[in-house]
């Protein structure tokens, strides 16, 4: 009798057997606690901000310099800013006691080009298909109230739909999942483990899918997710609808929708794998 290993199984081995050799140690490798925040590009901003603190709640806050708003979600936040085209601009990683050298130090180590951001404490990492990874402390929020953002009193009461917890994922589809995932196993120090067709990496209280973009879908950032506290997901689902949104599928464990520019969120009340 021959037996058959199943394909990604020697993927995964040879994964981690490269990581391996790359000389992986815990004492090194950063330690990723939480998806800090999802920054994205909306056609009309007083729409958006309107659409998401119906659904999430009313602490916003304003740049200083720019027309960028903030949203308070749980452990992190969402950022919107107005632009001619709708797309969700990038997903920022957020490092326990991140360090910025020690942070080039890694990504030299397993051969990731970088970029740092003018503020000088963050960076970011593009994979093959271009997706932008910021990398940045996990306290993202206290660091915008300290010298960046204001805090912003909107007109009217909100009684948000949700009780927000916690950016829990964030799906991202490349190219060629075999080959492209290795960016993120280098990034991310650590090995994903292979569940319905996509790749999934541990990080902290969140969850990076990594799956292989379908023929003729551009990859990239395909939808984030925010884990809420128990609520009657019928009703909500039907709230969303009134609020400008449109439901896509209703799942296990929460639904997933398309905001007022057609970007794609879901939301949760537990962790399903």
């Amino acid at each position: 009798m021959t037996l058959r290993t199943p394909r990604y199984v020697g993927f995964l081995l040879n994964l981690w057997l490269l990581v391996g050799a790359a000389g992986v140690r815990a004492d090194t490798a950063p330690v990723y606690t939480s998806l800090d925040h999802v920054e994205f590009l909306v056609t009309d901003l007083p729409r958006s901000l309107k659409f998401y603190t119906g659904l999430f709640g009313s602490e916003v806050m304003k740049n200083r310099k720019t027309e960028r708003r903030y949203l308070h979600l749980g452990s992190g936040y969402l950022a919107m800013e107005q632009q001619i085209s709708a797309r969700v601009d990038h997903v920022c990683f957020g490092v326990r006691d991140f360090n910025l050298a020690g942070m080039h130090s890694w990504l030299k180590h397993e051969e990731l080009s970088w970029q740092d951001y003018p503020s000088g404490r963050d960076l970011r990492v593009d994979d093959r298909d271009g997706t932008r990874v910021q990398v940045a402390a996990a306290d993202g929020w206290l660091l915008l109230q300290q010298d960046t953002a204001s805090p912003e009193a909107l007109a009217g009461k909100v009684t948000p739909l949700f009780h927000p917890l916690v950016l829990d994922e964030v799906f991202i589809t490349v190219t060629n999942l075999e080959v492209d995932s290795l960016h993120y196993a280098r990034l991310l120090g650590k090995t994903g483990v292979m569940s319905a067709g996509s790749l999934w990496f541990e990080l902290g209280s969140a969850r990076l899918r990594l799956s292989q973009a379908p023929v003729g879908q551009v990859p990239g950032l395909n939808y984030f997710s925010v884990l809420i506290a128990n609520t009657d997901l019928g009703a909500a689902a039907e709230a969303v609808f009134k609020a400008g949104g449109i439901i896509e599928n209703i799942l296990p464990n929460g639904f997933s929708f398309w905001d007022p520019d057609g970007l794609r969120v879901e939301v949760h009340v537990a962790k399903l794998l």
